[in-house]
């Protein structure tokens, strides 16, 4: 499914700029302890934006002792993977044909391991971008896990169109978005410190280096 990532920004009533390079933590501060949350976009990958929902406000991962106090839709992840469009990419048409299928299973090109000055040049070339007033906007939904489920295609629009509305209302309830999409799940195992039901279909696997700082300037556009 392809999105307008800075419409979706607007309709979620996020003003702050948002460009390649940047890590932007929207806070959902709640009454109670142990409630508040936040949304964490994340575009220090040239390649691609990832939403995803944290418990606590720094957008941090939480130590497995504090975060276990937190409501269940808060303890599982839940995120959003999106493929950013290239429009000036000539061969663009002859390379979805080739990768569709691995795209779609959060495989495909945009998931190939780069080195450190790989990435580094990808990420000047995107502040260039940038420069030029020349930001991305189109993307492309590559995976979405709520709650630890996987999300099919099938249900992604009405899944963001629910997180697009609680972001905007600054709460966001994991267990509505799972409601949308409906039977389109696949079940992924929980963190370490909670016990699997047995009826998870695939194990989830964390990679703290996503939430590194992975050496790009974080400077705004000049």
């Amino acid at each position: 499914m392809y999105m307008n990532i800075q419409e979706f920004l607007t309709e979620s009533g996020i003003t702050e700029s948002f460009y390649p390079g940047k890590r932007l933590v929207q806070p959902c501060k709640q009454l109670g302890e142990f409630k508040s949350h936040c949304v964490v976009l994340d575009w220090r990958s040239p390649e691609r934006v990832r939403i995803e929902i944290k418990a606590g406000l720094s957008g941090r991962d939480l130590e497995p002792r504090k975060l276990k106090y937190y409501p269940v839709c808060f303890q599982s992840p839940t995120y959003v993977e999106i493929e950013l469009v290239n429009d000036n990419k000539e061969d663009e048409g002859e390379e979805d044909k080739g990768s569709a299928s691995g795209k779609g299973s959060a495989g495909g090109k945009g998931l190939k391991k780069k080195s450190l000055s790989d990435l580094q040049n990808l990420a000047s070339e995107a502040f260039g971008t940038v420069r030029e007033g020349k930001i991305p906007a189109v993307g492309k939904i590559v995976e979405m896990v709520v709650m630890g489920k996987q999300i099919a295609a099938e249900a992604f629009g009405n899944v963001m169109e629910k997180l697009s509305q609680q972001i905007g209302h600054a709460k966001i309830s994991a267990t509505d978005l799972l409601a949308q999409a409906g039977k389109f799940v696949t079940t992924y195992t929980p963190p370490a410190f909670l016990k699997p039901k047995g009826t998870e279909d695939k194990v989830y696997k964390y990679d703290r280096l996503k939430n590194e700082n992975i050496g790009y300037n974080r400077s705004g556009p000049g």
